[in-house]
């Protein structure tokens, strides 16, 4: 009987520390990005939403804008704040609506042809939960993105 309860305990502190280490581990990269994001939101051509979202608009571009249900053609490349490229595309179509938060409210404000730089911080990217290998826990997401059509 002491065995198993033992076992168990020694799983449950594995449980427990595991994680506590791993963010231990992105401590210094969650700062750098968090001062990055604030010395990004001084310069003079970046918006600021109440979200966080961080954009430049290059054009603006002239046609509709697209809404949270619409699918977007876009041309896209994305970077980290280290400059590192962890995707991109031309002519990809997405649903907007599947989508991290930081991409659809982004996208909501541009007009088709239009074309922006998103700078998109973790808690409205992956946060600590990326499917791309690439992209570590707490990064700021960094989209040059043209909205070449959109459909709703």
């Amino acid at each position: 009987m002491k065995r198993p309860a033992l076992f168990f305990l020694l799983i449950l502190m594995i449980t427990i520390i595991l994680p506590a280490c791993h963010e231990n581990e992105w401590a210094d990269w969650r700062l750098k990005n968090e001062q990055w994001m604030a010395t990004n939101k001084s310069k003079t051509d970046i918006l600021t939403t109440a979200s966080g979202l961080q954009y430049k608009v290059i054009h603006q571009g002239y046609q509709r804008k697209p809404s949270i249900n619409s699918y977007v053609k876009v041309n896209y490349k994305g970077t980290l704040i280290d400059g590192s490229t962890f995707d991109s595309g031309t002519g990809v179509v997405f649903s907007l609506s599947s989508l991290v938060p930081g991409w659809q409210e982004g996208i909501t404000k541009m007009n088709g042809g239009g074309t922006y730089v998103l700078y998109v911080p973790s808690k409205l990217g992956y946060d600590t939960l990326s499917t791309n290998v690439k992209i570590p826990p707490y990064s700021t997401l960094i989209f040059e993105v043209d909205l070449v059509d959109s459909q709703n």
